[in-house]
Formats: C-alpha cells, sequence, structure tokens
C-alpha cells in the first residue's frame, strides 16, 4: 500500500534581477524565493490498483513520483509505501520499486540493452534461472527480440521505451512508478505498450502508477484516477466517476451556409443540439469534432472542487 499523510514539498528558487546592475547585484547576494510543488497531501493506493495521475505542466507529477521511490524527501508530513519509507532507500524497498522517466534512460548509449538488463541481474542478485525466464518472458511480450541485442544509440524511440520497460520490471517489482511513458511515440507503439502493463497488472498483481498528459493513456489503463493541479490532488477515486466528463468540454468546428457564404464556427458540446436545431440542416456543410483540452479539463475540475 501507497499512503501519505500532509505531504508537502518546498524548494528554493534563485530570482534573477534584470540586466548588468542585476547580475552584479547577484554576485554579491542572491534573492531567493520558495516554490510549493505540493501541498498538504493525503491519499491511499491499495496493492495492485492501476492508478492514473494527471495534470497541466507544472503541476508537481514528478515530484510525487520523486518523492515516492526515495530521489526527495518530504518537507513536511509523511510518505510510507509498503511499510517503508522511501527516503531510507532500503534495499528492501529498492528491489520493491521500479521506475521508468519517459525523459531519462538507464540505458547505456553504445551498449546493446541486453548488458544493462545483465547488470541489473547483478546488482538485484536474481538467481539465473529466474532472470533468464523473466528476461525471455518480457522480450517475448514486448516483441523486443530483434533489437535487445542493438546498440541503444540504434533504436527507435519506441524501442528504446520497450527496452526501458524490461529494464523497469526485469526483478519483478511490487510497485512500478511510470512518468510520462509514451511521451513522443506513436499510436500503435502506444497500445502496444498499455496492452503490456495491464496484462502485467493482471498476471503479477504490479501496482502501477502512471503520469500523463495525455487522457487517452488514463482511459486505456488505469481504474482510478489522480488529478493533481498546483500541487494540490483535486480528485481521488474511479476513473468513470469524475464529476465533470471530459467530453463536455469537447468543442464542435461547425461549418454552414449563410447568405451564400460558407461560415466556420466553434460550439461547445453542451449548445451543439441548439446550433443545429437554429440553422437549417440543408446548410450545414460539416461538423467536425475537436479533442478536449486536459488544462482546460483538469482546471475546471479545480474550480468545480474550489467552489464547493
Amino acid at each position: 500500500m501507497i499512503k501519505t499523510k500532509q505531504l508537502s514539498f518546498e524548494y528554493e528558487s534563485f530570482v534573477k534581477e534584470p540586466g548588468l546592475k542585476g547580475s552584479i547585484s547577484d554576485f554579491f547576494k542572491r534573492k531567493t524565493k520558495t516554490i510549493q510543488a505540493l501541498k498538504n497531501n493525503s491519499i491511499t493506493i491499495n496493492d495492485g490498483d492501476m492508478v492514473g495521475l494527471i495534470g497541466p505542466n507544472g503541476a508537481g507529477k514528478t515530484t510525487f513520483i520523486k518523492l515516492l521511490t526515495g530521489i526527495l524527501s518530504p518537507t513536511h508530513g509523511s510518505v510510507i509505501v509498503d511499510n517503508q519509507i522511501p527516503t531510507y532507500r532500503a534495499n528492501k524497498y529498492l528491489k520493491q520499486v521500479g521506475i521508468l522517466f519517459g525523459q531519462k534512460s538507464q540505458l547505456t548509449w553504445d551498449l546493446p540493452a541486453i548488458d544493462t538488463l545483465n547488470m541489473l541481474a547483478y546488482i538485484y542478485k536474481i538467481p539465473h534461472d529466474k532472470y533468464i525466464n523473466r528476461k525471455q518472458t518480457l522480450i517475448n511480450m514486448l516483441d523486443a527480440q530483434e533489437f535487445i541485442n542493438q546498440p541503444v544509440r540504434k533504436l527507435s524511440l519506441g524501442q528504446r521505451v520497450r527496452c526501458e520497460l524490461i529494464c523497469a520490471l526485469i526483478h519483478e517489482p511490487k510497485y512500478l512508478f511510470l512518468d510520462e511513458p509514451t511521451l513522443g511515440l506513436d499510436l500503435l507503439t502506444q497500445q502496444h505498450i498499455y496492452k503490456f502493463l495491464r496484462a502485467e497488472n493482471q498476471q503479477n498483481h504490479t501496482t502501477i502508477l502512471i503520469t500523463s498528459h495525455y487522457l487517452k493513456d488514463i482511459e486505456m489503463l488505469s481504474d482510478k484516477l489522480l488529478i493533481l493541479v498546483d500541487g494540490n490532488f483535486v480528485y481521488q477515486g474511479q476513473t468513470n466517476n469524475i464529476p465533470i466528463q471530459p467530453n463536455q468540454l469537447d468543442n464542435f468546428t461547425c461549418k454552414y451556409l449563410k447568405n451564400n457564404q460558407t461560415v466556420t464556427e466553434k460550439v461547445p458540446s453542451n449548445q451543439l443540439k441548439t446550433f443545429i436545431n437554429q440553422i437549417d440542416s440543408e446548410n450545414i456543410i460539416s461538423i467536425k469534432r475537436e479533442g478536449v483540452s486536459l488544462e482546460a479539463f483538469v482546471q475546471k475540475l479545480y474550480l468545480e472542487y474550489k467552489n464547493k
């Protein structure tokens, strides 16, 4: 189980004064300001849960992952994962955790991924027979046979992410933390990874927490959802119980004829029916649905909670 109680994290950031005078002043005494990345949050994630964490840029998603893995220590409050304190970084705890940062790699650029796997097997002291079986299972599930022995520098982004996933799971961790794992990947690779993670969760009861900017990631993977805005968890619960549905924020681009001229107009989903009724259907050229903006979605949800 993952449990946080009144968890807060803050850090000092330097403030740069403008111009030459400011640079000289900063040389002798630099001004700082306190940034609150997380603010007094209490959450619980049960073992075996598949949890999605979404929020806009700067909301504190990566900071939260780093607190769960012991990379950062809380400023206030507590974090308990599997009855242990992550910042102590005990070997027993580290063996239970796998992590993948979408923009940071544990693979060595000039070596094949298989060499990193062999090194991890040694670090985690995985028995040889168990390591061979686990490695082959993961390689087969992620279709990595053709490139696992190639130097990392020759792999595509999607191939590297699959190798990263194998590395994160080779020691069969109880908890898997994924920070933007599908960032920049094509649709086919994304779907392959979704299917693999769902199978890993169901077969090995692995607790998976995935952060993303993409609602589709969360819809495809998670049963439970955390929404983080400006350091606050504004929603914790089932994915299908969100009080504001994403399609409420959809816009439609409508093209229609008016006075023999083509007019293009954006119409919110809750006004579409009224809009169509006001226009003769013969004059409608096309209606195109646009995707939901995550920022608009979480900000509106945040305001709903703030106004309660």
